[in-house]
């Protein structure tokens, strides 16, 4: 039976910009964000959004400044200010977690949210957004760098539709309606003066690649990058200069232009339903889930959607690395939580990062202890006199695990998760906890530091959904 998605289109208020934006899809799914280019609007995506939406939650929203959103008198037009509007409208929508796609403006304006938040982003696809140096084309450079006299042909027909079909393989399969409806909205009252200062702020994009190269090399959010190869703004070294501080990336090239979704929109949607299954509901092999806490945190994975192999004698030795490569091989992320005598977390942290490898499994979560995080600099709870000295071998052994993890020179993108150093304490998931990196642990009003069992497990399942803390500790507490 041929299925067609629904489409709605709404407006959500967003300090006084009303903010148009199209949905589709199944309502509480991963969302995809899908932030539009110039000159156009969400109704760039209206052929994805069909394509998809049987499937998949996406959501387009306009710009101040370009299609149906309506934006108050005196509202400034810069990079910062799309970006303010689009972080309320993700607030506004109650998206705390999704899979972000950035062309061309979208990519500023969407970089800018994930280092914002890094905590939301699941995952990131990249069409035509240049993020380097290398992918600024002279025509580029040259826009970019232009006074405001020079840049009034930038908002007519001619370069609309040039930015349509320039270097598009087959001009045929690039319907004429998008420049059409792209240079009706250019022509509305107040909209030129809108986009003029849009392109004399483009500069400020510039300035901050840097910061969003180590935003991706900090992050390494699991990425898709699309790219046209004629594309005359932002040329293919744009697309390869990503997989410096993303290596994991997955690139396809197209033979098309700048709007690629116009011309391979039959080659690429299929790319993005791989692309946004897999970030769904991932393949997560728990070590260790016949335990308590290894239970509570393969319980909470499940009940997320994800597929859940759990692990534990005979059918796993954890201290071996060739046992290991057979149990976890096919799996997204390896979940780890085991304690037991004769240096086991130790061994395993060694075995584990010479059998994940071999395995391709690139992501390990190892829940440790929080006996090795400081109450005061260089002065660890396990080496206080008051410590528990009932827990002072498991504590040692894992404080020697996170030694090991930080040492090692491996491709596995591994986090190292501690409770706090003593109130670990039973209870259910209530969402009220932080985490943060570092060795010191998180406190109360009061100096206390604790968490349920329940927030423990959700913050070490949004670590790996996440992306986050990649090579680092963790901690979690209210």
């Amino acid at each position: 039976m041929t299925t067609v998605a629904h489409l709605s289109h709404r407006y959500a208020d967003v300090d006084g910009v009303r903010v148009f934006y199209r949905e589709t899809g199944p309502a509480h799914g991963l969302p995809l964000l899908l932030l539009h280019g110039f000159p156009s609007a969400s109704h760039q995506f209206r052929r994805l959004m069909d394509a998809l939406g049987t499937r998949f939650r996406l959501i387009a929203p306009d710009y101040p400044g370009f299609g149906h959103t309506e934006a108050p008198e005196g509202f400034t037009y810069s990079f910062d200010g799309l970006a303010d509007v689009m972080d309320g409208f993700v607030e506004k929508l109650g998206l705390d977690r999704f899979v972000l796609y950035v062309f061309d403006f979208g990519g500023p304006v969407g970089l800018r949210l994930a280092a914002r938040n890094p905590s939301r982003i699941a995952g990131l696809i990249v069409q035509n957004a240049n993020a380097y140096e290398e992918g600024l084309s002279a025509l580029a450079k040259e826009t970019i760098a232009a006074p405001a006299d020079r840049l009034g042909d930038l908002f007519t027909l001619p370069v609309t539709r040039g930015q349509y079909e320039d270097g598009a393989g087959d001009t045929e399969r690039m319907a004429p309606d998008g420049w059409t409806l792209d240079q009706h909205f250019l022509d509305l009252p107040g909209r030129r003066e809108a986009q003029l200062a849009l392109a004399l702020d483009y500069k400020s994009n510039v300035a901050l690649y840097p910061q969003w190269q180590q935003w991706l090399r900090d992050h390494r959010p699991p990425t898709l990058i699309l790219w046209g190869t004629g594309d005359r703004i932002f040329p293919p070294a744009g697309a390869h200069a990503y997989l410096r501080d993303l290596p994991d990336a997955e690139l396809h090239l197209f033979d098309t232009g700048h709007f690629a979704l116009e011309e391979s929109l039959p080659e690429i949607a299929p790319l993005i339903a791989g692309f946004l299954t897999r970030r769904s509901r991932l393949r997560l092999a728990v070590i260790g889930a016949t335990g308590h806490l290894g239970g509570i945190i393969a319980g909470e994975a499940s009940a997320r959607g994800h597929q859940v192999t759990p692990l534990h004698r005979p059918a796993v030795d954890v201290t071996d690395p060739r046992s290991i490569t057979r149990a976890v091989h096919g799996h997204d992320a390896v979940i780890v939580a085991v304690k037991g005598p004769d240096r086991l977390v130790p061994r395993a942290a060694e075995a584990l990062l010479r059998g994940l490898p071999e395995a391709g499994v690139p992501r390990l979560l190892f829940v440790g202890g929080g006996g090795s995080l400081e109450y005061a600099p260089g002065l660890r709870f396990i080496d206080s006199p008051d410590f528990p000295p009932q827990y002072l071998e498991t504590a040692r052994d894992q404080a020697e695990a996170l030694t090991i993890l930080r040492t090692a020179t491996t491709p596995v993108a591994w986090t190292y998760a501690s409770p706090p150093p003593l109130h670990l304490t039973p209870g259910p998931r209530t969402n009220t906890h932080r985490t943060a990196a570092g060795d010191t642990p998180l406190t109360d009003a009061d100096g206390e530091s604790r968490i349920t069992t329940g927030d423990y497990a959700a913050a070490i399942v949004d670590a790996v959904e996440h992306h986050t803390y990649i090579r680092e500790r963790f901690t979690a507490a209210y």
